[in-house]
């Protein structure tokens, strides 16, 4: 493959399209039909609920799942997710025999409409590997087979898919974007996140304008508007929450 040496971002794209190529068609060798990865920077919000990853890529999914994932909120429902945050290692699940399967006393109201559309477009179950990585990002590999294949058979392939998810990100998130790399639960402005950051180095406002060339109403102004869209009461709460999504990082 020719690498783009004046547009590296476009040469990166092309690699990670090959790299999840290469990524799918390994875990559809290891016997299952359709495939899932996803990766958030921030797995949950301060609330508590799930954040909408910023990277999902699917492969021989009904044609609305990924839609239904990041816009209708199933993502944020989605009991496999719920137990893979709450898991170091691979598991096996299923919709039509959860008692035998990690989600176990998992499907309640909560999780009707996932469980419904599952089992109606037969993905009932499936392998998930769980990856907790560095600075607090979170990444999903998931199998799934649509027959009701035996759960030894699935957890069989368990060791595998794990050795697959680890490979891939290791090599993979080197070429991962920075709107990838980018949390969006919570979206500032490039002003905003320079002013909270001067202030989460102890600056005020006056000092704040003086560094930036700007005016004091003005940087009032952005850290007024920051604190709003965070949901925080005054800027010392601004900061923690800006921290929390890592909207800070350089």
């Amino acid at each position: 493959m020719l690498i783009d040496i004046e547009h590296p971002g476009a040469a990166n794209a092309a690699r990670l399209t090959v790299a999840f190529a290469g990524l799918f068609s390994q875990t559809q060798a290891l016997g299952f039909d359709a495939v899932i990865y996803d990766y958030t920077p921030v797995p949950r919000s301060l609330e508590g609920e799930l954040i909408t990853p910023s990277v999902l890529k699917m492969r021989n999914v009904p044609d609305d799942m990924q839609r239904l994932w990041c816009e209708r909120g199933y993502y944020q429902v989605d009991p496999v997710q719920h137990f893979a945050l709450e898991s170091c290692a691979p598991f096996f699940w299923s919709y039509q025999r959860p008692n035998s399967s990690a989600l176990e006393g998992r499907l309640d109201e909560n999780a009707r409409q996932v469980t419904h559309y599952m089992r109606d477009h037969n993905m009932p179950c499936g392998a998930t590997v769980p990856l907790h990585l560095p600075h607090g990002g979170f990444v999903t590999l998931t199998g799934i087979v649509d027959s009701q294949r035996r759960a030894r058979d699935i957890s069989e392939t368990l060791a595998q898919l794990t050795f697959l998810a680890h490979r891939f990100q290791e090599s993979a998130f080197p070429l991962f974007d920075p709107a990838m790399l980018t949390c969006h639960h919570v979206k500032l402005s490039n002003r905003e996140r320079e002013c909270l950051a001067w202030s989460a180095e102890g600056l005020t406002a006056k000092e704040i304008a003086r560094k930036l060339h700007r005016s004091v109403a003005t940087v009032t102004l952005h850290l007024n508007t920051a604190a709003k869209k965070l949901g925080a009461c005054n800027r010392v709460q601004a900061v923690v929450r800006a921290m929390h999504y890592h909207l800070l990082d350089s």
